[in-house]
């Protein structure tokens, strides 16, 4: 399922379930979503409950102490940023009719199929309409844009160990012009 997921859709009114959303899409993801009229509910670490709160989070979840399954009620869509257990556990708090898209592995289908959901593997692709709806919800205040690290073109190598070491908030960013 590739295109335009938290960005040209209407999320009005609808309950979204994020899972890594301190992460560089994760923060998107939430923005995006609240910025369509979504409730959003959040997994994260303890130590990015107020990071995501900032965010316009509903619910924020502990995942390393607190069981989502437990403390979410039933959502139209799982959007899942980590895959693997947390994934497969995602299916007990989908509402039927609802979705559950990652960004790492494709969801059982056959599981979807019996509980009556819409599951797919979500990939960005390029496509300027979206790239301009994003830039205006920025301009107009409604998405802010989380700079985890910015690092010297030179640097390179240490951005690209940051970004695979480190569970960064946001985003890192390359300076190519001195």
């Amino acid at each position: 399922m590739a295109g335009s997921l938290l960005t040209t859709a209407d999320f009005a009114g609808l309950s979204v379930l994020i899972h890594g959303g301190a992460g560089g899409v994760g923060n998107f993801a939430i923005q995006f979503a609240k910025a369509k009229g979504a409730w959003v509910a959040m997994t994260v670490s303890a130590s990015n409950k107020g990071f995501v709160s900032d965010l316009g989070a509903d619910q924020v979840i502990d995942y390393r102490s607190e069981k989502f399954e437990d403390l979410v009620e039933a959502v139209d869509l799982v959007f899942d940023l980590i895959g693997g257990e947390t994934q497969e556990r995602s299916f007990s708090v989908i509402k039927p009719g609802g979705a559950l898209i990652s960004t790492l592995q494709e969801p059982d289908k056959g599981r979807a199929a019996d509980q009556n959901i819409r599951v797919g593997r979500y990939t960005a692709q390029p496509n300027g309409a979206q790239l301009q709806e994003i830039a205006d919800l920025i301009d107009e205040g409604k998405v802010k844009v989380v700079v985890a690290n910015t690092f010297e073109l030179r640097e390179v190598a240490e951005a690209q160990a940051a970004l695979k070491d480190k569970h960064l908030r946001g985003k890192v960013v390359l300076k190519i012009v001195g």
